[in-house]
Formats: C-alpha cells, structure tokens, sequence
C-alpha cells in the first residue's frame, strides 16, 4: 500500500503542485471486420524541456488555456512529472474552471466527386436528421447529465468533467471541484476547404458516404490556413478550438492507413502554445457510434494536453497490442472500443432525445499505480473495467 501525502516536497509519493494549462492527439479503435477499422491516433509532437518550461510560465501568466502541474512517484519507483487542463483538484477553494471553447464547423468538399459534407446541414442520416454540430452541441460533452462513476455518484455535469471529479475522487468528492465548458460554446462561422483528388476521396458507407483525406495534407492546412484566419475570430492559445467534421476522417500516407475519426493536438502558435481537437460525426454508417471517439480525445487533451506526460511504460490493454509498448497519460487508449480488452462504454440519452455512446477512460491512478487508487470506487477506470493499476511492459496488462 502506498501512501499519498498532499504535498510538494520531492519526498511526497504524490505531489500536485501549482496552477498552470496545455495540448496531445490519438488513434482510434479497431471496428468489426464488416467495416472500416478505426484509428485512434498517437500524439507525435514533442517539446523540449526549454519549451515545457516556457509553456508552464505561458500558462501561469494566462496566456494559455489553464494548466496545472503534477508530479507522482509510480509503482516503478521512479517520479513523473506533467501537466494537465484546469486546476488541480487538491487546490483550496476546489473552484469551478470554465475552459473558453469555440467549435469550428468544416465543409469540406471533396474534389473527386464534388461530394460536399457539411456539419451544419440537416443529415437524413443523421439522429433526428439534425446537423452535426446541433447533435454534438446537445452531447453530454456539453450540456450536464448525472453521471454514476463506480457506484458513486459524482455530480450532474459534462462526461469530461463528471470523468476528471471521478478520476481524482479521493481529493475533490463533496467539492465544488469542475473543469467544464461553457454549455453554449461559441459557434464560429464554417471554414471551408476542398480536399484534391491526390489528399482524399468519398467512399460509400451503409447509409451515405464519406471522405477520407490524409492527415499530413490536412494538419498543414489546419495549422498554417484556417488557424490565423481564425485569429481577428478570438482563436488562439487562451482557449481551446474544437473542429467538427461530418463523416470526414483521415488517414497517414496512404488509404489503407485508415481511419483516424479525431485526435486532439498542440503546436506553438507565434511561439505561445496553443491546444485544439479534430473530430467527425460519422453519419455514413461505416464505422457507427456518435461521440465516442470525441469522448476519447477530449478527455485525453484535458489529462495529457501536450500529448507527451510520461508513464510508465505500459501495454497488451485496449489499442497497444501485445508485445508493444506506450509511454504516455493517454487515458482512452488502454480502453479504446473494439480491441481486445472488454470496455463498458456509457450510454446517455439526452434532452433532444438522442442516445449518446461516451467512451470509458482509464483514471491516473492506473498509469502510476497509486494505492490506493485516488479515482472513485477505489477502481482504476470511470466504469468499473479496471480494478487494479498497469503492470509494467513488456509484458503489460492489468494487475
């Protein structure tokens, strides 16, 4: 049993210290044989110790989204140190932090066919016909739902906060504790992009079509057109942009690298950094499911904004096969759907009527091992599949 002391002295087994914000991105899950496999992609960005340090000042002069600093001595008797969004859930007063938000519909039409996908547009096949970004505006990844973590109840609120209050249960049950967005984010005007016949194409899925385009062709549009169009809008690093597709994903190099549906991300933006998120709406029926893969990917960008906390080395759970390893707080990947490793998503059915799929994610304690876990229940994930922390890899899996 390790004991966890509330403090900031480099003896302390777990150690939350000052305030401070930050950025990541991933691969999705493996879908049934009958369709196109998902990717959760990994976060490839990494900074420098010099930059890490210069995020950190960024963020405790507001220059950033907020952040906040941790640093836990694992159960490999080594000590990590990282950053997360919000504040930490230790901190006096255990104040509420709304995080500014903007989502960003993309029309993007794709050149070999002229098929355009629109987000703001009506969809037949879409739940209630209604358009992406109405469906994902009316989401429980923000607008409140009771959420039962383990057992225990832990607030009425958005999936990504009711995760985080579970995740560090043990230093914020009672609390006003929330890391939350606002439930009317700002809704900017749609970008619009076409993609070429050589960086895309449509395929047909069960009920309409989508597009796929590659990921290095699309990142560079993103960062380097749509982003300082985006600056005389209010985007940029003190809030966080959250692009929304209509069944439009990715894939790395060539088609059959297929398919990433989102992913969260960070670059220095004028030097000062600077998070967001990607993520589709699949509506095609290729690959089914409504937020799951947002569920993943936010919550990751909330607990590993830069894409880079270290962990021990951990595998042979969710989206990292046996024999391989990850070293990084990527807390939908060990859990990521349609691998090996059973997960137990929720399903929340909301005020417009429409039954969301929210990912289960896997609570800090698992990458660490704390003992007890600090995540509510005593378990290691938000909805009961973990019940003991990693076990180093290789060989990786679960105590």
């Amino acid at each position: 049993m390790r004991r966890i002391l509330l403090s900031c002295s480099l003896m302390a087994t777990l150690i939350f210290c000052a305030a401070t914000p930050a950025a990541g991105a991933e691969n999705q899950s493996a879908a049934p044989s009958n369709k196109p496999k998902i990717i959760y992609r990994v976060p490839k960005r990494h900074y420098s110790p010099e930059e890490l340090a210069n995020i950190r000042i960024q963020a405790a002069s507001s220059a950033t989204i907020p952040l906040w600093n941790y640093n836990d001595n694992a159960y490999d008797g080594n000590s990590y140190q990282g950053m997360m969004v919000g504040r930490a859930p230790y901190a006096h007063g255990h104040r509420s932090t709304t995080i500014p938000t903007y989502m960003i519909p993309v029309i993007l039409t794709f050149a070999d066919t002229g098929t355009v996908f629109d987000p703001t547009a009506a969809n037949a096949c879409s739940p209630n016909g209604a358009s992406v970004i109405s469906l994902v505006k009316g989401s429980p990844l923000f607008q409140n739902a009771p959420f039962t973590l383990n057992g225990v109840s832990v607030a009425s609120t958005q999936y990504v906060d009711a995760f985080q209050r579970g995740n560090f249960w043990a230093f914020v049950r009672g609390t006003p504790y929330h890391t939350v967005f606002s439930t009317t984010p700002t809704v900017l005007p749609a970008v619009r992009v076409t993609v070429p016949t050589k960086d895309g194409s449509t395929q047909t899925g069960t009920c309409g079509s989508y597009g796929q385009m590659e990921s290095g062709w699309w990142g560079n549009v993103l960062e380097n057109t749509i982003f300082p169009s985006l600056a005389s809008k209010g985007v940029g690093p003190a809030n966080f942009p959250q692009f929304i597709l209509d069944s439009v994903v990715e894939y790395d190099g060539v088609p059959s690298q297929c398919c990433t549906l989102g992913y969260h991300d960070s670059f220095l933006n004028n030097g000062v950094f600077q998070t967001l998120s990607v993520n589709s709406f699949d509506n095609s029926g290729a690959f089914g499911g409504t937020t799951d893969t947002m569920s993943h990917e936010v919550a990751e960008w909330m607990d590993d904004p830069d894409g880079s906390n270290p962990v021990p080395a951990w595998g042979a759970e969710g989206q990292v096969a046996a024999g391989q390893c990850q070293d990084n707080l990527e807390v939908g990947d060990p859990l990521s759907e349609g691998f090996s490793t059973p997960t137990n998503p929720f399903s929340v059915k909301m005020a417009n009527g429409v039954t969301y799929s929210l990912q289960e994610l896997t609570y800090f304690s698992w990458f660490y091992g704390d003992t007890p876990s600090l995540g509510s229940g005593g378990l290691y994930s938000d909805h009961g599949t973990f019940t003991g922390y990693a076990m180093a890899c290789p060989p990786g899996g679960s105590n």
